[in-house]
């Protein structure tokens, strides 16, 4: 008898535990996609990542993104076999942020820099704006 009240007291305290709202649960929800390459430009970055159903979708990062204490994007270099890939951080269904992490060698296959030709096509957004992404 003792054996089935002890359970139970347990079974019961573990289920308060995980019903309850933890206190240090994020207001943020994050999205993390694979970057198939990213091209340098002198007004920012050209971003290709893999979306949803396996095609490839194109992020554009003008540099004012990254700069001052308003920067919506932050860039972390590594090595590694995860890098490159970009996380994208939402707050009540609004992207909030992003954050690029690159592989610190430029002669890394996964950066790609612009022909004369493409640089005039860039489709930079204005710095004010805010980022958009599809997945």
């Amino acid at each position: 008898m003792k054996r089935i009240v002890s359970l139970t007291i347990v079974f019961l305290s573990a289920l308060a535990v995980f019903a309850q709202n933890f206190e240090n649960e994020s207001e943020y929800y994050a999205k993390t996609v694979p970057i198939t390459k990213i091209y340098t430009h002198k007004e920012g970055y050209r971003v290709d990542y893999i979306r949803e159903g396996r095609l490839v979708d194109t992020f554009w990062a003008p540099l004012e993104w990254f700069r001052g204490s308003q920067r919506k994007g932050a860039i972390a270099f590594g090595t590694g076999l995860a890098y490159p890939y970009a996380s994208f951080f939402f707050k009540d269904g609004v992207l909030s942020h992003f954050r690029l992490y690159l592989v610190e060698n430029p002669a890394h296959e996964s950066w790609a820099g612009y022909d004369p030709e493409e640089e005039k096509a860039a489709n930079f957004p204005p710095a004010d704006s805010n980022p958009e992404i599809n997945f």
